[in-house]
């Protein structure tokens, strides 16, 4: 068992009914998307989603040259057990380390301006693919992080989309896991058997974005003896933005870089 469950079962199953009568108020709508990006919070949203919608589609987003394969490997493995409609987008316009060299760490915030690795890697094949239209699920929930629960403290677990946005995914933005914890999700995963992602196992986080501006120096440290090629690939572009820094060219989010190269010097020295 990965983490000490102290849930009670009540509990959860009010949980699931919220969940359901949010997803029941849009089961007839013409355009339904699940976003399932292989981790174990869009893996219950998903469960979910099927047992009231039927005709949906799954969108799975690689995001190019930081995607483990096993990850995208998992999700053809996972929605092959669904009555879904399937499809599998990726920029082919941008290489995310190719990206990270040229502009720098991302912003963590959504709606900050250089949340590129969003904006490129995920909003602009969805949005290519979705036209805007319809309704969307998504495993997002404010139990995530506590950035998230920061930007969600005043939302709604049903979002509408704001008129200027540019980005929007779809019309309406579904979080059937707004009231779940995560003690909840590991939950609901033993009690429906739902298979985990192996990378889970190994690098504590489902590969579909390998390196990401939000991940803590015991994760890197899994990459660099679990997934070498990857951490090569971030320490070569981190190389980059350190010779940019010494010449007062650096771009991106400096904070991020203050991180991620005080994890640079702690493993360089260990």
């Amino acid at each position: 068992m990965l983490i000490q469950l102290k849930l009670d079962n009540t509990d959860l199953y009010k949980k699931i009914r919220k969940a359901m009568e949010i997803l029941e108020k849009y089961k007839n709508w013409n355009y339904k998307y699940v976003f399932f990006s292989g981790g174990k919070d869009s893996l219950v949203a998903l469960d979910l989603t099927s047992k009231v919608w039927k005709n949906f589609t799954i969108v799975y987003v690689e995001v190019t040259g930081n995607t483990h394969p096993e990850c995208t490997k998992y999700v053809y493995k996972i929605v092959n057990e669904y009555n879904a409609d399937f499809v599998h987008v990726k920029t082919e316009k941008y290489e995310f380390f190719e990206c990270l060299k040229k502009w720098g760490y991302p912003s963590l915030l959504w709606s900050h301006s250089n949340r590129w690795c969003l904006t490129h890697f995920k909003d602009e094949p969805i949005v290519t693919l979705t036209k805007g239209r319809g309704v969307g699920v998504s495993g997002v929930s404010p139990y995530n992080s506590v950035r998230r629960h920061f930007i969600l403290r005043h939302a709604r677990p049903i979002l509408l989309a704001p008129r200027r946005s540019k980005w929007q995914w779809t019309y309406y933005s579904l979080l059937p896991l707004f009231y779940f914890d995560k003690n909840d999700i590991w939950q609901y995963i033993l009690e429906n058997n739902l298979p985990l992602n192996p990378l889970y196992r190994y690098i504590g986080s489902s590969g579909n974005c390998v390196i990401c501006p939000a991940m803590r120096k015991e994760q890197l440290l899994a990459i660099k003896r679990e997934c070498f090629e990857f951490f090569c690939k971030w320490k070569k572009a981190h190389e980059k933005l350190r010779r940019d820094f010494a010449l007062g060219k650096l771009k991106g989010m400096r904070v991020t870089f203050y991180k991620f190269e005080q994890f640079y010097n702690n493993i360089k020295s260990s």
